[in-house]
């Protein structure tokens, strides 16, 4: 539709509000020459849709040649007995004032319903955002409150833990200290008990050991007597066996050189009577004179060599009974000498470990004691830390 000027509208404000509907009916409302009823105009003028591009100096006539109609249709003039030609002419201005008043009554409405929808746009997104801000707050408000309540039931709860664990704390303490003085009463009964035990086993080994010594002492004392005893008679018999095995072979010795002396002079004799016949008689005699001279002198001798071997071991056996009672003597001093002092030694060595055992004992049980206050002193300490933990986590809460 070709828009109508509005009153009081310029040329310059009519073309700005008409330059998008095309340049056909602008430039024939400027008087251009280019009319499309001229000569030079070539275009379409059947009944069809297509658009026709004219070249250069054509103009598009428009949809089932509108331009030339609306042409004819402005230039007709009816005359005054015309009358249908002014009532369709008339009509059509009527009717061109009617949708004009449409047209503006429509864009006044237009407005009027974008500034009622832009209101109520307006008003909506105000209700909106009043009724998030009131969803939030109150979703702010419950979530305050959950968060206080939940914080007032995680206080009370850690209140009522505090005064739990506090008294659990207490009597945990008490029954610990409870039992470390039970305990303490135990090791030292322990300790005096296993002293008295420790004493009285020392004391009887002390007197088994004392038996034992005396019992050793006498055994040795019956065994030196016994080996004394021993060795006397041995000595005694070995000396008579010595004594006559010597006197048997003296005796044989005497025998077997009187039996040689005798063949040997018989057979001398024999010999020189057979070789000396002259010199036999008086060799005879000297013979006979020494011979008898000789056995006399070596039954001597014999005699003498017996008496004096008698006297050698008499003497001998003398000295070494006497040599060796002396030293089974001594040799009995020695060992009750170093029994007594084996004695004193175990005596005191006994005296000394059990006063080291009682010392020892005695260490024990002061730090035993030492160590159990330490461990009261640093319970105390801990349950102290304990509590003050407790009592800041509470009052964190």
């Amino acid at each position: 539709m070709i828009p109508m000027r509005k009153d009081g509208e310029t040329d310059a404000q009519y073309k700005e509000r008409t330059k998008d509907i095309g340049p056909t009916y602008r430039n024939y409302e400027e008087g251009s020459s280019s009319d499309p009823r001229s000569s030079t105009y070539t275009g379409n003028s059947s009944n069809s849709n297509s658009d026709v591009a004219g070249t250069t100096g054509t103009k598009d006539p428009g949809t089932y040649n509108y331009q030339q109609i609306m042409d004819d249709f402005y230039k007709y003039e009816p005359g005054e007995d015309d009358a249908e030609g002014r009532s369709y002419k008339m009509g059509l201005a009527g009717d061109m004032i009617s949708k004009g008043y449409d047209s503006d009554l429509a864009e006044k409405m237009a407005h009027t319903q974008a500034g009622i929808s832009k209101d109520m746009m307006g008003t909506q997104a105000d209700l909106d955002m009043r009724n998030q801000s009131v969803g939030r707050e109150e979703e702010f408000k419950y979530g305050m409150d959950s968060m206080k309540a939940q914080s007032d039931l995680q206080n009370d709860f850690a209140n009522k833990q505090f005064d739990r664990d506090t008294g659990m704390l207490a009597a945990t303490g008490e029954q610990d200290r409870m039992n470390i003085t039970a305990t303490g009463q135990e090791n030292r009964l322990g300790e005096i008990t296993k002293g008295e035990q420790s004493r009285l086993n020392i004391g009887a080994q002390g007197q088994q050991d004392r038996q034992n010594i005396t019992t050793q002492g006498n055994v040795d004392l019956s065994k030196i007597g016994a080996q004394g005893t021993e060795d006397r008679a041995n000595i005694s018999t070995q000396q008579r066996e010595q004594g006559s095995r010597e006197q048997g072979n003296i005796g044989a010795q005497g025998t077997e050189d009187r039996q040689n002396i005798s063949t040997q002079q018989m057979m001398q004799g024999a010999r020189e009577q057979a070789n000396i016949g002259a010199q036999g008689a008086q060799d005879r005699e000297n013979i006979r004179t020494q011979q008898s001279a000789q056995g006399d002198r070596e039954v001597q001798n014999i005699r003498e060599q017996g008496d004096s071997d008698r006297a050698s071991i008499t003497t001998q056996q003398s000295t070494q009974g006497e040599r060796e009672k002396g030293n089974i003597s001594t040799q009995g001093q020695q060992d009750r000498a170093s029994i007594g002092t084996q004695g004193d030694v175990d005596v005191k060595k006994i005296g000394a470990e059990s006063d080291r055992d009682v010392r020892n004992t005695q260490t024990t049980g002061d730090e035993g004691r030492k160590t159990m206050d330490k461990e009261d002193e640093l319970t105390a300490k801990k349950s102290n830390r304990q509590q003050a933990r407790s009592r800041s986590l509470a009052r964190a809460f």
